[in-house]
């Protein structure tokens, strides 16, 4: 039979540490979105630019989902 200790200081302890993780996850993120929502085209061809409009979408759908999931893991906390 398996038991399960909760206690208040590994309750405490294991609340800092999402919290440590979550802003080690923010600070990244919050670098990679400039680096990747600002893309510029590798050359004035239209492959070129429209290959950086799909990454730059890319970019912008992963911001929104981090977002989301930054939301969902503050209220865990």
């Amino acid at each position: 039979m398996s038991y399960v200790v909760a206690t208040p200081d590994f309750l405490t302890s294991a609340a800092e540490d999402l919290a440590a993780t979550r802003s080690a996850i923010e600070a990244a993120d919050a670098v990679a979105a400039y680096w990747t929502t600002s893309l510029l085209a590798a050359a004035e061809d239209e492959v070129s630019t429209a290959v950086a409009a799909l990454f730059r979408a890319y970019a912008e759908e992963y911001q929104a989902a981090a977002n989301q999931t930054t939301q969902h893991q503050q209220r865990f906390i």
